[in-house]
């Protein structure tokens, strides 16, 4: 089932989604059917994100305004809040139409939370990996609607490996942000992020899944680069390995 946008909706998600280049340009090759949704679900995740930018007042509040935020979009998942955000209806008819699941969804606001608020060692870095980029590619396998908890933990393990090879991307700018990075360092970063590509094994999955574990292959491509090309755009040769791959993919889910 496809999501209903008006055109003013549509241009009000694509500003929420837009700064999140590499899966935008991921979601394009989504079937049609699930173009919208994958668009609701990358504006919110966003807008989740929004939420970790360090306040004007940080140095009195704390994490507290972006503790309050997310809290507010938990209680409107959870339905004990109006829905009184752009998103939100949207979000909503995706979980009651069982598009996506309202666990993975609160997943995501989780991830956000343990990163303003909860411990800094290895293990909570891992669990905030899992619930959060982790999390947003199985909502985008959900989407396509595959439902096997096997395949659904391999997508998991790409949005993994896709978080790790961005965090690796932009080590030095994210060492200044007083973003939660991998506290081992720069070479278990990359580690991690090759063991979960391992676990995602792109070349075994069906067609559906593939869809969704497109960044993986911008993953793959960082993982190898590590930080050489901190701030620089993306170049010719990762997207087209994205549009390569992406084509191939959907002509594989449409035959099916």
């Amino acid at each position: 089932m496809n999501i209903a946008l008006s055109p003013s909706d549509m241009q009000a998600l694509v500003l929420l989604a837009e700064g999140d280049v590499d899966r935008l340009l991921c979601m394009r090759f989504l079937p049609a059917s699930a173009q919208s949704g994958g668009l609701v679900l990358l504006a919110f995740h966003n807008e989740l994100i929004r939420a970790l930018a360090p306040a004007r007042s940080a140095a009195v509040a704390g994490p507290m305004a972006g503790l309050i935020r997310l809290q507010w979009w938990r209680e409107v998942l959870e339905q004990t809040r109006p829905p009184e955000h752009v998103l939100a209806p949207f979000l909503l008819d995706m979980v009651a139409c069982g598009q996506v699941r309202q666990d993975t969804l609160l997943r995501l606001v989780h991830s956000c939370e343990s990163e303003l608020s909860g411990p800094r060692d290895p293990a909570a870095w891992q669990s905030m990996m899992r619930d959060g980029a982790g999390a947003l590619q199985c909502a985008v396998g959900e989407l396509l609607g595959v439902e096997d908890a096997a395949t659904l933990l391999r997508l998991e393990a790409c949005g993994m490996a896709y978080g790790a090879g961005a965090m690796l991307r932009h080590w030095p700018a994210l060492q200044q942000s007083g973003r939660f990075v991998c506290p081992e360092g720069v070479e278990a970063l990359r580690q991690y992020g090759l063991a979960w590509l391992a676990v995602l094994d792109w070349s075994g999955l069906p067609p559906s899944p593939r869809l969704a574990a497109l960044p993986a292959v911008l993953a793959r491509r960082d993982l190898l680069r590590g930080s050489m090309q901190a701030a620089q755009p993306r170049g010719l040769g990762d997207r087209a390995r994205v549009m390569w791959h992406g084509l191939m993919a959907l002509r594989a889910f449409e035959r099916g």
